[in-house]
């Protein structure tokens, strides 16, 4: 059977069979071809396959036809074993005639692009209602981060695109039937539509990038001038931006320990107002900074007050960032990426796998909850599911262990089950800051348990298995003002079959264990993992893998981090040779650790910078108004001594804040807002040169 042959199936490989079919079904397709158990096989003149089985099914595939479109007499609803196998045994049944296509001189295997897709594909693929349902999504001009096919060790990486609420993949060079949406329709999406005209942009603009972001024109925009609309001119987009200011700079003023009913009222009407602009990543981001006061008035153990620092200075530089965007026709983003726009509500997803990363537990004096973190193997993506319950009246005579969160119930499954396995669902839904939501009905969702395979299928920008590639990555992304805002975007895989563990140890007096690999040379990776009284037997479960007691140790899943241009991760999830370890989740079981302090700053210069910090920080809780005379006098100290350290930007912006000329604390007043924009900038100022 040598005519016509169906390039688009023979295009298809194991890693779109598990986008496009799932694990289950590829699997045991793949076992019986192996055994030999193959269907006999037909192909029309037009192009469709035929395949029958031993057993009477008859499944039928036109060129048109997605996997899931295939016709097939079983008894499945939908997806099936049957569909698969016909794709596999089609492939066996013409790896011949594939590899002499694949030799010709002519044809450029090397690298693709679904640009080449022209109107008459679209057209030929789509329903005149789905392009139309594309142009109307194109009007409002999305936002799409556009990944083209990389080049790599490991072979071809596949195309896709991440579009507002979808992530869609092209597994085909010859049919655009093949590409999958995240989308609840799953393929034939407009989204796909959009997809394919996000190439055809990236192609005309920026050829040969591996990840391009741009908004998405419709195609006869395309090489036009296009007129940015000004997005902050308007009164109501001024006066919101006055109040964010106001309100960021009233925190700093008064300290982040006030009382909360008067800032609460304020951020609610801050709220309101942002998002009825469609504000998206700042409402988030406003968000953020609510939690960490209410977290820290509540005495969570999930506070820091660094993080509340970042938080401000963040969402400070993400406005500035959006100002600049809008007046200026060539900055780096538009001001509608880094605002938010078109970024709202919720989508309901298709067939969703997921592998757990990690989770997070948290309790305060009113409530607890859990932060569960899921890595979705087909596109790649970090996604987390966020509960909170009440805290029981009797919590103070309770175990100050998680014994109790771990048999909370969501969706019908136990938060343990959840976070110590790999979920396949029908349930799901998609906020967009990548926050998921289950459906309650249980018999849409199961898990299996996490096993050393279970990271297998995930690779970059997620999975790294070279430091250095990871290090590169994390200098090259977008600073954090400007990038969009997702739960979980900072945690990674690392595996470590090319480091060597240097020494691990155990500090007493910052109740962390720290441990240290090197790879290429002055390349290392600093873990840390600080005590937690909610999930005691973290660290010993750590301990435990580092003395080598599963077996060799495969990878590390946490949130990753830059600091003094090392990479630094603080690990959730340790792969080892014999079982996967879910930190949080382990019991408590004393381990002899050596003693040793965790290495010092590497510098005089460093270890300076930390201080003033430090020093932020403890202004930033108590707040400016109430600094004492003794903290004026310390600061203006620290100011010289960062002069004397060739630091004379980040001196002069720590003496700006107590100038006679801003003593004026006043939320509204010009000077309040100029100390603010002081105290952002050195913070930020200071990330930069601990990264």
């Amino acid at each position: 059977m040598t005519i016509n042959l169906r390039n688009d199936l023979m295009e298809l490989g194991s890693e779109a069979l598990l986008a496009l079919a799932n694990p289950g079904f590829v699997k045991r397709a793949q076992k019986d071809v192996a055994a030999g158990n193959v269907p006999e096989l037909k192909q029309d003149e037009d192009g469709t396959v035929h395949a029958i089985f031993e057993d009477g099914v008859h499944t039928s595939i036109s060129p048109t036809d997605s996997l899931r479109d295939a016709r097939c007499s079983c008894a499945a609803s939908s997806m099936c074993r049957h569909r698969v196998t016909l794709v596999l045994a089609y492939q066996l049944a013409n790896t011949d005639t594939s590899a002499t296509a694949t030799a010709n001189p002519d044809i450029d295997n090397s690298f693709w692009t679904p640009a080449q897709f022209d109107d008459a594909a679209i057209a030929a693929g789509f329903s005149v209602q789905v392009i139309e349902q594309a142009r109307k999504l194109a009007i409002a001009r999305p936002i799409a981060k556009v990944r083209n096919a990389v080049i790599s060790a490991d072979g071809i990486s596949n195309p896709g695109v991440i579009l507002p609420m979808s992530h869609v993949r092209f597994f085909s060079r010859t049919s655009l039937a093949h590409a999958r949406c995240d989308c609840q329709q799953g393929s034939a999406c407009a989204h796909v539509v959009l997809a394919t005209w996000a190439f055809r942009q990236a192609q005309q603009s920026q050829p040969g990038v591996a990840e391009v972001s741009l908004e998405v024109l419709l195609p006869g925009q395309n090489g036009e001038t296009v007129t940015a609309e000004k997005l902050l001119q308007t009164d109501s987009a001024k006066n919101t931006l006055a109040d964010i200011e106001a309100y960021l700079w009233s925190v700093w003023r008064d300290g982040s320990a006030q009382a909360l009913p008067g800032l609460e009222a304020r951020h609610a009407s801050l709220q309101a107002g942002v998002q009825a602009l469609g504000w998206t990543w700042v409402s988030t981001a406003l968000d953020d900074v609510w939690h960490m006061l209410e977290a820290q008035a509540h005495r969570s153990n999930r506070f820091d007050i660094q993080d509340l620092s970042d938080a401000i200075a963040q969402l400070w530089a993400r406005l500035q960032a959006a100002r600049h965007a809008d007046t200026n026709m060539n900055a780096f983003l538009p001001a509608s990426q880094v605002l938010g726009i078109g970024q709202k509500g919720e989508v309901a997803l298709d067939l969703l796998r997921l592998v757990s990363l990690g989770a997070q537990f948290w309790r305060d004096d009113i409530s607890e909850g859990v932060s569960l973190v899921f890595a979705d193997p087909d596109t790649q993506a970090v996604s987390v599911l966020e509960r909170a319950w009440p805290l029981a009246k009797d919590a103070k005579e309770a175990s100050a262990d998680i014994s109790s969160l771990l048999q909370r119930r969501l969706a019908g499954l136990s938060v343990k089950l959840l976070a110590g396995g790999q979920v396949i669902t029908r349930a799901a839904r998609r906020r967009a800051n990548a926050c998921l939501e289950l459906g309650a009905n249980a018999r849409q969702t199961s898990v299996l348990p996490l096993s050393p395979k279970s990271f297998d299928d995930l690779v970059a920008p997620l999975k790294f298995s070279q430091l250095g590639t990871l290090r590169d990555y994390l200098r090259q992304r977008p600073p954090a003002n400007a990038r969009a805002i997702q739960s979980g975007a900072d945690w990674h895989v690392l595996e470590l079959a090319s480091l060597n563990l240097e020494h691990w140890s155990w500090d007493a007096a910052r109740q962390t264990l720290f441990a240290a690999w090197h790879g290429e040379p002055e390349n290392r990776l600093h873990a840390y993992l600080p005590y937690q009284h909610l999930t005691p037997g973290a660290v010993d479960a750590f301990a435990r893998a580092l003395n080598g007691e599963f077996g060799e140790l495969l990878s590390l899943a946490g949130p990753v981090w830059l600091e003094h241009g090392q990479v630094c991760m603080q690990p959730m999830t340790v792969m080892t040779a014999q079982r996967a370890i879910v930190l949080a989740l382990e019991a408590a079981n004393p381990q002899q650790m050596s003693l040793q302090q965790m290495p010092l700053p590497v510098s005089a210069e460093q270890a300076l910078l930390r201080e003033t910090r430090y020093l932020l920080n403890q202004l930033l809780r108590q707040g400016v108004r109430h600094a004492t005379p003794s903290q004026r006098t310390r600061l203006d100290a620290q100011a010289r001594q960062m002069a004397d350290a060739g630091y004379s930007k980040s001196a002069a912006l720590l003496q700006a804040i107590f100038t006679e000329a801003g003593d004026n604390h006043n939320t509204q007043s010009a000077q309040g807002l100029t100390k603010l924009e002081n105290l952002s900038g050195l913070n930020l100022l200071i990330q930069e040169l601990l990264a």
